[in-house]
């Protein structure tokens, strides 16, 4: 079973106690959601990414008003 430490700071007594069961819920619930926020925070793009990706677009939007403004 999972266990927590309790110290007690006036004596410096440490007790290890078993946790009980809506601690190990509590424990496991807020793993899950860690777990999941770290998920989504790797599908979301760096803004080194998404700097990339704008300049990317600027390139090609420039290439195409420049093209444009030849036909004329």
């Amino acid at each position: 079973m999972t266990h927590r430490i309790v110290v007690n700071v006036q004596t410096g007594e440490s007790t290890q106690v078993d946790l009980t069961a809506e601690e190990v819920a509590q424990a496991q619930a807020s793993h899950a959601a860690w777990v999941t926020a770290e998920a989504q925070k790797q599908l979301m793009p760096t803004l080194e990414q998404t700097i990339q990706t704008q300049a990317a677009t600027i390139t090609a939007l420039t290439a195409r008003l420049e093209a444009l403004e030849s036909r004329t």
